[in-house]
């Protein structure tokens, strides 16, 4: 075999090899991109459903408190408010 074959089917080899290479690295790279979408997906659910819970909690705990107090337009005193910051202006 001449010299100038040697180095081309030398060469092709490399190239063949590095292109198996980079192709099967490039596989595990997403692989693993893919993987970390599945955990944050996991994590998220699961942020979602203690979210779920804690508002579950906090409107019984809201509906329990408004149980316990007495109704305040019944109390003697108490005016009607116009809403926070709104002074009533005669028209």
């Amino acid at each position: 075999m001449s010299r100038a074959a040697k180095l081309t089917f030398i060469g092709s080899c490399v190239f063949a090899a590095s292109t198996i290479w980079f192709v099967h690295r490039a596989q595990k790279m997403e692989r693993e991109s893919m993987y970390q979408g599945v955990l944050r997906d996991q994590e998220r659910k699961a942020q979602r459903e203690q979210n779920t819970r804690e508002f579950e909690e906090t409107r019984a705990r809201y509906a329990e408190l408004i149980k316990q107090q007495p109704d305040f337009n019944e109390a003697e005193g108490v005016q009607e408010s116009k809403g926070p910051g709104r002074p009533d202006k005669g028209a």
